[in-house]
């Protein structure tokens, strides 16, 4: 299983870093908060753990077994249907949890975690496998801008801005690589466009009817306290000033691991949202910037290895890997910088949540996969033709 197989240790070494100091980070964050409400000061530290445990070794599946047995047709299309399904139901109330006036969670058997994020990587596989052949892609272009139209949109009344804005910024990313011939992507500039100005007309008749504000009103509050949260330092601005004190209190060096002020009480679930500014508290502009350059060094690598591809779908899914990470990393840091509304992303690998380090987790695995099978040097191009039933020998 194992023979022969490389391992591209400049993905794979700083997401183990990243996961390493996340889960420090989220022991120092959330220890002071669990033993004042007289809760095991350890408890999410070892939830994390686990959940750490358990995705190191299904990363250790995916990269194991091999491409076309991972991206059946069959599966994607039953994960994008499950996907919508579940969107649907937590829209509906279905099994829903409601945090902070959003409904983005959806609890079962005891478990939440966010269907979008599960969505985002059935999404990347199904745009893949419809754009892999570049210059000959299929007439019904319009299947796959049904499906991110559909999927951005119910993300986006849950409300999450900004999940409705990743989930178009991957697939125009995978459009564009893909590299489809002028007359399709005409076509697909001007329905894009089209349905750019429907939404944009429902957004305008939302709000004359009153409807709108109300929906997203805390969106609204996010947005009003970009330019001086310390307006209403108490209200709207409360977290977003007191994550400024954070980076304020950190200076060049940190105040040290498990030192950090803002973090009792200061910084509500700073373990989670907000990890990135206790990290700026306890570890400095250094260690801030040394975290950042581990996630963009992964996404960097990611992306460098999607270029070098000969596999159409493979470098599509590179693609879209790559741009989730580095999309979700720039709206975290961006949003705890004031440089954009405050927003519900967790930073890849090192916020708390066990079923976004899991999906996440996959989508590394799958990219490991991939890679290794370019790096191996005994290996056939056609090892990376998929699911395609006819294999092509190199010719020496």
């Amino acid at each position: 299983m194992w023979k022969n197989r490389k391992i591209d240790w400049l993905i794979l070494g700083p997401y183990m870093a990243l996961s390493i100091v996340g889960l420090l980070e989220i022991y120092s964050a959330s220890s002071y908060r669990l033993l004042v409400t007289q809760e095991d000061p350890k408890s999410l530290f070892v939830r994390q753990f686990c959940f750490i445990l358990l995705s190191w070794c299904m990363i250790a599946f995916t990269f194991s077994v091999r491409l076309r047995i991972l991206l059946k047709p069959k599966q994607i299309n039953y994960g994008i249907m499950v996907s919508i399904l579940l969107l649907l139901m937590m829209k509906v109330g279905l099994f829903a949890v409601t945090v902070n006036g959003a409904q983005r969670w959806i609890s079962i058997g005891g478990i939440q975690f966010q269907p979008s994020e599960l969505g985002m990587i059935f999404l990347i596989l199904y745009l893949s496998r419809f754009f892999r052949d570049g210059d000959k892609v299929p007439d019904k272009i319009h299947k796959p801008l049904l499906l991110v139209g559909t999927m951005a949109l119910l993300v986006l009344f849950q409300p999450k801005i900004a999940g409705a804005i990743m989930i178009l910024t991957i697939a125009g990313a995978m459009i564009w690589a893909a590299a489809i011939p002028i007359k399709k992507g005409v076509a697909l500039i001007f329905s894009s466009a089209a349905g750019l100005i429907l939404m944009a007309g429902l957004v305008i008749l939302l709000e004359k009817h009153g409807l709108l504000p109300s929906f997203f009103e805390h969106a609204y509050s996010r947005i009003a306290m970009v330019h001086d949260p310390f307006l209403d330092e108490h209200g709207a601005g409360y977290q977003m000033s007191n994550s400024y004190y954070a980076l304020y209190n950190g200076g060049l060096f940190g105040r040290g691991l498990g030192n950090s002020i803002t973090k009792k009480g200061y910084l509500p679930e700073s373990e989670t949202d907000f990890i990135f500014s206790i990290i700026a508290e306890e570890f400095g502009l250094i260690g801030a910037l040394l975290v950042l350059l581990l996630l963009f060094l992964m996404c960097f690598r990611i992306f460098q290895r999607s270029v070098q591809s000969q596999n159409q779908q493979a470098s599509l899914i590179l693609i879209g890997v790559g741009t989730w990470l580095l999309m979700q990393t720039s709206i975290n840091v961006g949003s705890i910088l004031g440089l954009i509304p405050m927003t519900g992303v967790p930073l890849p690998f090192v916020s708390y949540g066990g079923t976004s380090y899991f999906i996440l987790s996959f989508a590394v695995g799958l990219s490991l996969n991939i890679t290794s099978r370019q790096m191996q040097k005994n290996k056939q191009v056609d090892e990376l033709q998929l699911d395609r039933p006819k294999v092509l020998k190199k010719k020496n």
